[in-house]
């Protein structure tokens, strides 16, 4: 598992180019705040599921969030999700994950003002 994905960016500029070209400003907007409640409440059954052992859960949701998550342009997150879906074959390795996972949560949910507020180019 890479150590702190800062090689993936935070958001996939050309994934908020296409949202931006699809949606008005208000939809963005609107669409962007259900980024935290969509990815947190995948987070959390990440969580529980990997606190009951169940891997296959943990493997299961973490597909959910990488959607979401790139279907939002949140590229480190998805990265992340991705990792555990595909890479993480133990549940003390998902646990071990889970501090990253919320700390990159609660970065790209920092960020997105900056996104809501950035002009079309």
């Amino acid at each position: 598992m890479s150590e702190l994905l800062v090689d993936v960016p935070l958001f996939d500029d050309l994934q908020i180019a296409l949202l931006r070209e699809a949606l008005d400003e208000g939809d963005l907007a609107a669409m962007m705040a259900e980024l935290p409640l969509a990815s947190g409440a995948a987070i959390d059954a990440i969580g529980a599921a990997a606190s009951s052992g169940n891997l296959a859960e943990v493997h299961r949701v973490a597909h959910v969030l990488k959607g979401v998550a790139s279907s939002f342009g949140a590229a480190r997150l998805a990265s992340l999700a991705r990792e555990i879906e595909l890479e993480l074959r133990g549940i003390d390795e998902v646990t071990g994950s889970l501090p990253r996972l919320a700390a990159i949560a609660e970065q790209t949910w920092a960020y997105l003002p900056a996104i809501v507020g950035r002009p079309s180019k």
